[in-house]
């Protein structure tokens, strides 16, 4: 079976993308189709960004890796301080805290922590499969 070509599977992605949203609130089967199909074409074009930054030199990657930790900690200083918001001390009750946890959560998919993350991932492998060591963040 012939690979599809990157350009080929960024246009599926957006073909799945705008079916997506062209479909009613209550079509749950379609979407539950074009949903799984979307995480495979996310999946494919992953391989072709893998291969892409075995190709991009040692300092590249390290400045990328950089950016994305540095992009982290700011979406990390957003997060809500529970402790302040539940009124502080030993006698905050826990019931306090679930909104705040809630609010991080979302924030932090809000703000792509996720993805972000998966990118630090992707970039620390390509280093480490080149023996090439990264500072831990600080």
């Amino acid at each position: 079976m012939e690979r599809d070509s990157e350009s080929d599977i960024l246009a599926q992605l957006v073909a799945v993308n705008d079916a997506l949203w062209a479909l009613p609130d209550d079509a749950f089967s379609e979407k539950f189709k074009l949903l799984k199909e979307r995480d495979h074409l996310r999946e494919e074009s992953s391989k072709y960004a893998v291969g892409l930054d075995a190709q991009r030199p040692d300092a590249d990657l390290l400045a990328e890796l950089s950016g994305m930790r540095s992009q982290l900690k700011e979406l990390e200083k957003q997060k809500i301080d529970l402790v302040t918001q539940a009124g502080g001390g030993s006698g905050a009750g826990e019931m306090g805290n679930i909104g705040g946890v809630s609010l991080n959560a979302r924030m932090m998919d809000a703000g792509g922590a996720g993805r972000v993350q998966a990118r630090i991932g992707i970039i620390k492998g390509v280093l480490k499969d080149r023996g090439i060591k990264y500072p831990n963040p600080q």
